[in-house]
C-alpha cells in the first residue's frame, strides 16, 4: 500500500513540476536581459512618421503657458525625426527645432546636445560628428538649426 502512495506522490509531482513548466515565461535569454518599458515596447507595432503621430509628443513637451503655433518641415530618417515649431503665448511665437526617436510605438524627445555629438563649427561646412546618433541626412535640421 505505501508503495502505490508513493508512487501517486511522485507521479503527482512530476504532472505539476511540467504543468508549472508550461506557466513559466518564454522568454528569450536576450529578452529576460532587458526589462519592458512602455517606451521601449512593440506590442502595438511601430509608429508611424507623421504629424499625427509626432505631434501629441511634442505638445506633451511643452509648457502649460506655450501653445504650438505651427508644426512644419518634418523630416524623417532612420528612425529620427526633426520638426520646425512655431511656440509662443498664441500671438507671438519663436520657430524651435525639435529631434524625436522612434521606439517601437513611440516618439521619444531628444535634446540636442545628447545626440548631435560633438560639433566642430570651426569648420565651413560644419561636418557631421563621427559621435552624432541622429542620422547624417537629418544633422543639419536636426542639430544646426
Amino acid at each position: 500500500m505505501h508503495l502505490k502512495f508513493a508512487a501517486l506522490v511522485s507521479g503527482t509531482g512530476l504532472i505539476l513540476g511540467l504543468g508549472l513548466a508550461g506557466c513559466s515565461s518564454s522568454q528569450t535569454s536576450a529578452d529576460a536581459t532587458t526589462s519592458p518599458s512602455p517606451s521601449s515596447s512593440v506590442i502595438g507595432g511601430m509608429t508611424e512618421c507623421t504629424q499625427a503621430a509626432i505631434e501629441p509628443t511634442l505638445r506633451a513637451e511643452l509648457n502649460s503657458d506655450t501653445q504650438l503655433m505651427d508644426f512644419s518641415d518634418l523630416m524623417c530618417a532612420d528612425g529620427w525625426a526633426t520638426v520646425n515649431a512655431l511656440i509662443g503665448d498664441g500671438q507671438q511665437g519663436a520657430p524651435t527645432s525639435y529631434i524625436f526617436e522612434q521606439e517601437g510605438q513611440f516618439w521619444i524627445p531628444k535634446q540636442a546636445a545628447d545626440v548631435c555629438g560633438t560639433i566642430n563649427f570651426n569648420t565651413e561646412p560644419v561636418a557631421y560628428p563621427s559621435d552624432a546618433q541622429v542620422p547624417e541626412v537629418l544633422f543639419t535640421a536636426a542639430c544646426l538649426t
